[in-house]
């Protein structure tokens, strides 16, 4: 069965916001309509039990001094 592509599509919960679509299944990635430059995360009410959270890439510096 073919799926819609890739894309920003009505949130199925509410259709006045934007919920990206990835080809295969819904994310948590959302635009509200009166801040349309502004992409959130909120985890889909009907996925897996998933840790809740900020959900932000991570960047760890090392350094090593040496004596």
């Amino acid at each position: 069965m073919p799926t819609a592509p890739a894309n920003w599509y009505p949130d199925p919960q509410k259709p006045a916001r934007l919920r990206y679509w990835d080809g295969a299944q819904w994310t948590g990635y959302l635009v509200d309509p009166d801040k349309p430059s502004v992409v959130r995360y909120e985890p889909p009410p009907w996925g897996p039990d998933v840790p809740r959270g900020i959900n932000v890439p991570l960047s760890v510096a090392v350094s090593a001094s040496v004596f």
